[in-house]
């Protein structure tokens, strides 16, 4: 039982110490969505958008959208962004691609009406990438880097349970702090399950 305190107490001080970044990227994240006004200044406007290239493009597009997820990767390639992960948009003008990479997207624009290519970046602003670190996700973009941070946010999230599950072994190990302890978890999920009830 002793050794299984030790094993317990370790997994739950140094799990703690490698979710720091990620405690501090979906806290800050989540602040800056609930007081969006007040960050929204420090986000770069739609001027931010730098073009690189503008080139004509002719050529049938396809129909379908897996085709025409192929088409907008031979397209990145072409412009010099290949192996980004990205999606695809189409309208009535024109087909986007974009690329939302945390430091720099990237966004490729075809306009029917001129026949034209035009890829821009945008520049780097420390909020947007917060947000951006908050809202990706990792897999189905058909790019290794974007399925290997899709595994690490799933094991982020799974030490976050262990982190969870450890700190529950090791008050309830402690005697004199499981009053305080049970006051504890009884505020948090009062505050959770009533919030979710009441809005």
């Amino acid at each position: 039982m002793k050794k299984l305190n030790i094993i317990f107490r370790r997994m739950h001080l140094y799990l703690g110490m490698v979710l720091i970044p990620w405690m501090i990227i979906y806290g800050f994240s989540t602040f800056m969505l609930n007081h969006g006004p007040t960050f929204r200044q420090f986000r770069p406007g739609p001027e931010a958008w730098e073009q690189v290239s503008k080139s004509e493009y002719n050529g049938d597009l396809p129909s379908s959208q897996e085709e025409l997820r192929v088409w907008a990767s031979g397209v990145l390639e072409e412009n010099g962004f290949e192996g980004v992960s990205f999606g695809v948009q189409r309208n009535a003008e024109r087909v986007r691609i974009n690329s939302q990479r945390f430091l720099n997207p990237i966004r490729v624009t075809y306009l029917f009406a001129d026949k034209t290519l035009i890829a821009e970046k945008r520049e780097a602003a420390w909020a947007e990438v917060f947000l951006r670190l908050h809202f990706r996700h990792g897999y189905g973009h058909g790019s290794f880097m974007q399925a290997l941070w899709g595994f690490i946010v799933d094991l982020v999230c799974v030490s976050f349970l262990v982190w969870v599950v450890t700190g529950l072994y090791l008050w309830w190990n402690l005697s004199h702090t499981r009053r305080w302890g049970w006051v504890a978890i009884g505020a948090g999920m009062l505050s959770f399950f009533g919030l979710l009830v009441a809005l």
